[in-house]
């Protein structure tokens, strides 16, 4: 038997959340792994019920901040003897642990790219924390050859260490809804307009929803039934950029017409992406990006970044634009509004790239990792 601890308290965050939830199942459903799970026992026995009762598995309770001073006093002594510990992100234990193995995944090094969008003391700590992610670790693993050639740029790590494992797309939940009780009922939840441009995604400095906002004032009087819709909370969904509220709240036509949709439930989103006109994804800076490839599978057309990972994950899928030019993202969006043709060829792109996305593959050959680090 293989033992394999977890540090899960990420579960239920938006893009690594995802992963962790995914590689979970595959422990639990391997009967050679036993598996221990360090993280909130009711976000755990929520999201895993299923698999819970159907094996023997064991919890750590640690209801401990991320990225805190506090998690690295805390963690390196709950971490029980083990075979393997398993840091779903940089941020992995500074001090000796119990466990024979490490293994981390990193899916993007932003952090390390963009210390000017940081605080001294984030900037700090990402230093230290990522060196020691990937000098520590027996093993790294990233999401995409973007991610693994900056992670060797940004810490000069030999590259045999790293393994690029893609992620995979549940095409059973992002699929195109045309049920139209379904799409009645999220107009009303969201007071969703006829016609939107959709941003789906946690809005960090990457993410670029300033300079799309931007883009968009340019748009108002071209496109005067159309939309700019952020799903998302408004209180609480940015922070730190009270100066794109500002930017907002000056504007008429912005205030009118950039909407933003509150918390949206699981079931709701897969509804949103099909009923909306485009997609825009101007992320400066992405390891895999889900978002695209899910507006993909529902049919939607995707005006997106030419960075990052984004042209080595969608391929020929989306309409590229420059995400440092306001007015290319707002040419990108006025002609993937106008073109028919165009949208028609980049919905037949997109659903033919996010096939390739194969959950079923990717947990296969997370486990392979797995076995070959603890036998190594």
């Amino acid at each position: 038997m293989i033992s394999v601890c977890v540090d899960a308290r990420m579960l239920n965050n938006s893009g690594i959340g995802v992963y962790i939830r995914e590689y979970v199942k595959a422990l639990l459903e391997d009967e050679s792994i036993d598996v221990i799970l360090m993280g909130r026992m009711a976000e755990i026995e929520l999201t895993f019920n299923d698999h819970l009762n159907k094996k023997k598995w064991k919890h750590i309770e640690a209801d401990i901040p991320i990225y805190s001073i506090l998690e690295q006093i805390k963690i390196p002594k709950l971490v029980p003897s083990c075979d393997i510990f398993w840091s779903p992100h940089y941020n992995v234990p500074l001090l000796p642990i119990r466990a024979k193995k490490r293994l981390v995944t990193i899916p993007d090094v932003f952090h390390l790219a963009h210390l000017d969008m940081l605080s001294n003391a984030q900037k700090l700590y990402a230093k230290i924390v990522t060196n020691a992610a990937v000098r520590w670790s027996n093993r790294i693993l990233t999401i995409s050859n973007f991610s693994k050639e900056e992670i060797i740029r940004l810490t000069s790590i030999n590259s045999n260490k790293i393994k690029i494992i893609y992620l995979g797309m549940d095409l059973n939940y992002f699929s195109y809804v045309d049920d139209e009780k379904s799409r009645e009922k999220a107009r009303a939840t969201y007071n969703l307009p006829e016609k939107y441009i959709l941003f789906v995604g946690n809005v960090k400095p990457n993410k670029n929803l300033r300079l799309l906002v931007d883009a968009f004032s340019q748009l108002t009087g071209d496109l005067p039934d159309t939309y700019l819709l952020i799903a998302g909370k408004k209180n609480g969904f940015i922070t730190g950029d009270p100066a794109l509220f500002g930017r907002i709240e000056k504007d008429s036509e912005l205030s009118k017409r950039v909407i933003f949709s509150g918390y949206i439930e699981n079931d709701h989103l897969p509804v949103l992406y099909s009923m909306a006109h485009a997609f825009a994804f101007p992320s400066l800076y992405e390891g895999f990006g889900f978002p695209p490839l899910e507006a993909m599978a529902c049919r939607c057309p995707v005006v997106a970044s030419n960075g990052g990972s984004i042209p080595e994950i969608c391929g020929d899928a989306p309409l590229y634009i420059d995400p440092y030019d306001a007015t290319d993202v707002a040419n990108g969006i006025r002609k993937i509004s106008s073109d028919k043709e165009l949208r028609e060829q980049l919905v037949k792109n997109g659903l033919d790239k996010v096939k390739r996305y194969d959950w079923e593959e990717s947990k296969r050959r997370f486990m392979d990792e797995i076995i070959r680090l603890a036998n190594c």
